[in-house]
Formats: C-alpha cells, sequence, structure tokens
C-alpha cells in the first residue's frame, strides 16, 4: 500500500496509462555509432534567397546530432509497466507535412516523448508538434490529458524549456478567442524545466553523456528510467488525493472492457430488438443503453472500492506535507499549536475525536460547530470549496453540448414582467411525463427561495458555487407551487431548451422565458419530489388539542 500521496498519485497513473509513443529522427540507428560522441562539426550550402544569394559559398556549422536511443531500452521499460510504447522515425519533410500525419498518432496516446534535434533542426519540429497537440488539447479534446517529454543531448536544458515556452505563449498570442488563450497559457514548475495547465504537461529531460552545470540530477534520465519518471509527470497532471483516487476508478474500468462488454452479448441482440420493437410509438428502447451502462460501470466500481481506499498513511502525509495552516485557523485556536498534527487527526479520527484530544473548537451538534469544523482545512475563510463539493455531489455534470432537456431536478431561474427580483424553481414532474410527448404537457415546478438559511424539513441547495454564489432552499409546500405548459420538440418529443446569447434557456405557451441554471442529480430530485409527495399526503382531523400538544413536546 502507498505510504505517501506521491505514490498514491504514481500508483494511480500507471494503473491509468495504457501507451506511450517515442518519436526520433534515428531510431533504426544502432546506439552503439554515436553514443557518448558528437559527429565532428558538418558544412551545408546556406539558402539560396536574396539576402544571401551573394555568399553562396560561405558555409554554416551543423548542430551536433543527439546521441542515439536505445529503441530497445525505452521499449523494454515501458513494458515492464504494461504500457505499450510506439517508436515513429519521422521523415524530413521540409514543408512540415510530417508534423501534420504524427498529429493523429500523438492525440491516441496518454504520453507522448519527443526528441529535440529532429533532422538538426535545432528543435523547429518539435516546437511545431507540441503547440499543435495543445492546440488540438485545448480545441478539439479538452477533455483528455496529454503529457508530453522533450527528451534532448542538450546541455543547457534550462534554454530548451525557455524556447518552448515562449513558443506556446506566443501561440497563445495569436489565438482568435480570449478563453482559448487563457486556457493555453501555462504555469511553470519552479525547476523551470515543466509548464502545465489542466489539460496537459510539457517537461524537458536530458539525455545522459553530457556534462550539465546546475541542473537537477533528477531531470536527466537513463533509457531504463525514461517510463518510471513519465509515470512520474503524468501522475502531476492529477495529483489531488481526489484526482488519484477517480484515476484509479478509471483504470479499473478501462481494464474491465472485455468483462463489461461481455454482458451486452450479441446473443441478447434479438431481445433487445423484440424489446424495442415492442417499445416503439411510445418511446425508444436506445434510451435504455446509457442506464445498462451505468450499471455495470458502477458495479466494477463497487468491487474495485478496496483498491481505491485512501489509506491513513496517506492522509498523513496530506496533512504533513501537502496541508498548510493558515491564520484564520490561528486567529480561532492561537498560534502555539501543532495543527499538522491535529489536521492528521481529524482526517484519520474524525473531529469528535480530535476535538478530545486537542481541546480545539465549537462543542458539535450547533451551526458554529459545522462551520468552524468545515473551514479548519480549508486555504482561507472565503474558500469555495465546500461550496463546489456540495454542489458537485448533488447536482448533474454536463460534458459536452449546450442542448437541455426539461426534467425532474431542473433548476430554472426567471423573473416575471415589472418584477426586480429573479425567481427560482425546481422541476417536479415524473420522468415518465417528460417524455414521449406528442401535444402542449403542463409541468409542473417547486419554488426555490434564494439566501434563506435553511431550516429543519428544508433541503438547501448550491447551484452555482462561483461568485456571486447561488444558494436556495426547498421547502415542500402545495402553495408555493407553479404549473406551466411547454410545446415538445417533434423529433426528441421532449422539452428541449434554446440557445440565446447569454443563457440556456425553454420558453413555455406564454411566451415566459426561463433561464436553465442546473440539474439536480436524479436521486437527489427523488428525494425532493418525496418530500413534496410527503407533505401533499398530510391528513387533517379533529383530536384533543390537549394531546396533540403534548405529543409536541
Amino acid at each position: 500500500m502507498p505510504e505517501t500521496l506521491q505514490e498514491y498519485s504514481k500508483d494511480a497513473a500507471e494503473a491509468f496509462i495504457q501507451t506511450a509513443v517515442f518519436i526520433d529522427d534515428r531510431i533504426y540507428q544502432k546506439p552503439e555509432a554515436t553514443v557518448g560522441t558528437a559527429n565532428p562539426p558538418q558544412t551545408r550550402e546556406p539558402a539560396a534567397n536574396t539576402e544571401n544569394h551573394n555568399r553562396a559559398t560561405t558555409t554554416q556549422p551543423l548542430p551536433p546530432k543527439e546521441a542515439v536511443s536505445d529503441s530497445y531500452e525505452i521499449i523494454n521499460s515501458f513494458a515492464k509497466k504494461k504500457i505499450v510504447c510506439s517508436m515513429y522515425e519521422p521523415k524530413n519533410n521540409p514543408d512540415g507535412s510530417e508534423t501534420n500525419s504524427i498529429i493523429p498518432l500523438c492525440t491516441a496516446v496518454d504520453i507522448v516523448i519527443v526528441d529535440w534535434n529532429l533532422h538538426g533542426d535545432r528543435g523547429d519540429k518539435a516546437i511545431d508538434l507540441i503547440r499543435s497537440l495543445i492546440s488540438q488539447a485545448i480545441q478539439d479534446a479538452p477533455e483528455q490529458i496529454r503529457l508530453v517529454l522533450v527528451y534532448t543531448q542538450e546541455p543547457k536544458l534550462g534554454d530548451v524549456a525557455g524556447k518552448i515556452f515562449n513558443a506556446i505563449q506566443e501561440h497563445a498570442d495569436i489565438q482568435e478567442h480570449a478563453n482559448i488563450k487563457d486556457l493555453i497559457q501555462p504555469n511553470m514548475d519552479t525547476n523551470d524545466l515543466a509548464f502545465y495547465n489542466e489539460s496537459y504537461r510539457v517537461a524537458v529531460l536530458g539525455k545522459p553523456g553530457r556534462e550539465r552545470a546546475d541542473i537537477d540530477p533528477r531531470s536527466v534520465v537513463s533509457e531504463t528510467a525514461l517510463a518510471d519518471i513519465a509515470v512520474e509527470e503524468f501522475a502531476k497532471l492529477a495529483q489531488g488525493l481526489l484526482q488519484a483516487a477517480i484515476l484509479l476508478g478509471l483504470a479499473k474500468i478501462r481494464n474491465n472492457s472485455r468483462k463489461i462488454l461481455s454482458r451486452f452479448d450479441h446473443q441478447l441482440d434479438p431481445a433487445f430488438l423484440t424489446h424495442r420493437a415492442m417499445a416503439l410509438d411510445t418511446e425508444d428502447a436506445l434510451s435504455h443503453i446509457v442506464p445498462l451502462l451505468i450499471s455495470e460501470i458502477e458495479s466494477v466500481l463497487e468491487d474495485a472500492i478496496p483498491n481505491l481506499q485512501i489509506s491513513d498513511d496517506v492522509l498523513r502525509d496530506w496533512c504533513m506535507n501537502v496541508w498548510e495552516p493558515k491564520n484564520h485557523i490561528r486567529q480561532d485556536y492561537g498560534i502555539e499549536r501543532d495543527y499538522k498534527q491535529i489536521a492528521a487527526d481529524i482526517c484519520t479520527k474524525g473531529f469528535k475525536t480530535a476535538r478530545k484530544r486537542h481541546n480545539t473548537g465549537p462543542n458539535p451538534g450547533n451551526k458554529r460547530y459545522v462551520m468552524k469544523a468545515g473551514e479548519f482545512l480549508l486555504p482561507s475563510r472565503d474558500s469555495d470549496a465546500n461550496l463546489r463539493f456540495a454542489q458537485f455531489m448533488a447536482n448533474r455534470t454536463f460534458y459536452g453540448g449546450s442542448r437541455r432537456v426539461l426534467t425532474l431536478g431542473s433548476v430554472l431561474q426567471y423573473r416575471e414582467q415589472d418584477e426586480e427580483q429573479d425567481r427560482y424553481i425546481l422541476c417536479i414532474q415524473p420522468v415518465c411525463d417528460c417524455v414521449r410527448l406528442k401535444t402542449p404537457t403542463v409541468f409542473i415546478f417547486a419554488e426555490l427561495k434564494a439566501d434563506e438559511e435553511a431550516t429543519e424539513g428544508s433541503l438547501f441547495l448550491i447551484v452555482k458555487p462561483e461568485p456571486p454564489v447561488i444558494k436556495l432552499t426547498y421547502t415542500p409546500n402545495s402553495y408555493r407551487c407553479l404549473a406551466t405548459t411547454f410545446v415538445p420538440d417533434e423529433e426528441s418529443r421532449m422539452i428541449v431548451s434554446k440557445a440565446n446569447e447569454t443563457n440556456i434557456c425553454f420558453e413555455d405557451n406564454d411566451g415566459q422565458v426561463y433561464n436553465w441554471i442546473d440539474q439536480l442529480r436524479p436521486s437527489h430530485a427523488q428525494r425532493a419530489v418525496e418530500k413534496f409527495a410527503s407533505n401533499l399526503s398530510r391528513v387533517g382531523l379533529s383530536e384533543s388539542e390537549w394531546l396533540r400538544s403534548l405529543a409536541r413536546k
């Protein structure tokens, strides 16, 4: 079992990574011919252009060739980790067409390793490839994560990193959309040899055999250790506790793909088509495939839970070596405290046990306790981490497209004419009454209140954790409802959203516009409906007031 967060993240990355590609212009040359030596300076004719046409007899030294990497050692180092590493030797095409042909290969793998000096071009092709991969990652596949390693014999690794960093920034400056520019802009590590954002990470590694001053020895990597360092660098793309656990879960799903597919055996096709044929005219049974797949993935993850557990050792390492106590903690509890140990006890024993052991915090059981306990591990009182996590646990994530469907759990915002305050409503229409619609249909909504304290019996919803935060409370009452009619889309036979300049919205028969705000997860939406149904089912009767009052005490 891993004992540190770094080990836990590395184990998760190694379980997840399946493919890599190594790009070098001399893969098929034997390394014995050049390893440890630089070829003597060569000469070449300069390009025949206007500037140097009259100096055609002058010569320029070619850059020294890179040492030939040992392909076998590289492939073998990845193979030991159950990672398939492809080797690709690009042609020397001056028009750049070769770089374009590499892109599809690189986008299909988890790790790209590229030699810096391809065909003696001093990094031009490597930079073009990196910029293309980053643009592709941001614009076409932002949901993927990608690691790019530059592997070079250059003595000044910092100069190589600087050239790549500047090229990425210049590339960001010419993007048409400002948000794309912000996404491409990299953050730089303290060692100045790696930079990254949420979608990609680029790191520069040195080949052995050159003397390098002022360079961290860990940046110089032999072919036999290349896979290990690549996994470490990839792990930095998902180095948080939650991210590492999720990466392990994704690896489990990927490793069980054959087993999941076997559950949908082709021998079931006749039964499925029979089911679909019987369901036609009322619904399309193809929509049933999604919940079936979700159920199988859920089963894989439930069986994998023991392997996803974060051990107490990893939690202590996070508290001792990652987490830092901030000023708001010292203001509440005093300066002379071993807050790292307190945090370790909180994370492994719980707040109540830690409070007894260290005599810290308010008494449990009241809102002040909840607020203080919730702030302890945060970087500041103003941190929105608790809000974002609460919203994430209760609300559905959308991974693509701007189309929304009005269904159980949809949270909408609207403003009536001549009103200054926004109103918020929650759709409580049964799911089966949100599909297969042929005519205008009445939808039922429960009213939500903004910026009110949650009371007993009410639900507290966070539908927008980013400033300005939208906090809503839901108290089920029959007199706090709204019913209005919507016309279904002819093709999907559901109520489908429309997109205007600023919002995703729905429009009812009366022309009232309702902006889509968020979507509760099915279980949370069903809880809201259950509370509403319980409120409607209350029984009114006559009984002794004395007896009723006694029962309330």
